[in-house]
Parts: structure tokens; sequence; C-alpha cells
């Protein structure tokens, strides 16, 4: 279930940002969370560098977008209680 939920906060993270409220690099870090978040289904190991991408992420878009914010936070202890 973990990962479901996981999946639903990158979702709401999607959601939250719209299409045109978003700079090339939050689409950048986004679409490589959402790689992540797709190879955490696979037996692979998940990269190095999933949590320090949402940590940028949040960094950016912090002060400007809270409620995007505490979905970032969510999913960055989404993936503490995974282990990740």
């Amino acid at each position: 279930m973990p990962i479901d939920n996981l999946k639903a906060l990158m979702i709401d993270l999607h959601d939250s940002f719209g299409d045109d409220e978003t700079s090339s690099q939050q689409q950048q870090l986004m679409q490589q969370l959402q790689t992540y978040v797709h190879d955490i289904d696979t037996a692979e190991p998940v990269p190095p560098g999933l949590v320090e991408s949402a940590e940028i992420l949040l960094d950016e878009v912090e002060e400007g977008h809270p409620k995007t914010a505490a979905i970032i936070r969510q999913v960055i202890n989404a993936l503490g209680n995974m282990g990740i």
C-alpha cells in the first residue's frame, strides 16, 4: 500500500502545479521523481537521488506554492517511511 500512497501523492503534486505555473527545472524534477516512483515497482533498486530530487523541488516551490510544498513534504515522508 505505501507505493499506492506515493503514486497518489505524485498525482496530487502534478495537479497542484498546473501546466503553466512550472519552470523548466520544476518540470524536469517532476519528471525525475516520476521516473523514480515508477522504478519502485521493479525488482531493481531505486537509483540514488530520489529524496534529494524531492528536496530540491521543495526548496524551489516552498515560498511560492505552500500547498505544493506540503505535498512534496508528504512524498519525502512517505519515502522515508518506505526506507528510501
